[in-house]
């Protein structure tokens, strides 16, 4: 198996959404275990991207957004928009942009990637802390490793890094 890397996004086999058995690429037909696309947005719709294609920024000339993107050069948006896998998450599709440059996707957080509550707590920003329940989210926090997005719950934190720092969003199914 090849392992493809996408400069926002550390473990894409294991983190993002991809077609249950083989398919042929919506866009060039190579077939495979690809990108599911149901969540992406555009005019026209595809059932799946593949490695190759997405990380080339095909999707683009499709009008067909994978994630969201604020903040940065019109080249880093574009990268995180058409060229990055989309996040695990049910509902935000914004990618973080923080001190200057947009996050890294690590995985979705157990308590095993946090050295303590406080060390999860400051990850947060904080209009999210003010809006939260970090108590409540530090509870529904897997106790092990998430190896995979399968293993997200209905409440889903997701690990970011950025310049050293550990960054979080979550969502709720």
């Amino acid at each position: 198996m090849r392992i493809m890397n996408f400069k926002y996004f550390r473990d894409p086999d294991n983190f993002a959404f991809k077609t249950d058995e083989p398919m042929k690429c919506s866009v060039c037909g190579m077939l495979g275990v690809w990108f599911d696309a149901g969540g992406f947005c555009g005019i026209d719709e595809i059932e799946c991207i593949c490695d190759d294609c997405l990380a080339a920024g095909k999707l683009k000339a499709l009008e067909i957004e994978a994630n969201e993107a604020f903040g940065g050069s019109a080249e880093e948006n574009d990268e995180i928009i058409f060229a990055t896998p989309a996040l695990p998450t049910w509902q935000d599709r914004v990618w973080p942009y923080v001190d200057g440059s947009f996050c890294v996707f690590e995985r979705i957080a157990s308590k095993q990637d946090f050295d303590s509550k406080e060390e999860f707590k400051r990850a947060f920003s904080n209009k999210v802390a003010e809006q939260s329940d970090l108590e409540w989210l530090w509870q529904t926090l897997p106790e092990k490793t998430v190896e995979n997005y399968q293993q997200g719950g209905d409440v889903t934190v997701y690990l970011f890094s950025n310049n050293g720092a550990k960054y979080c969003t979550w969502d709720a199914n």
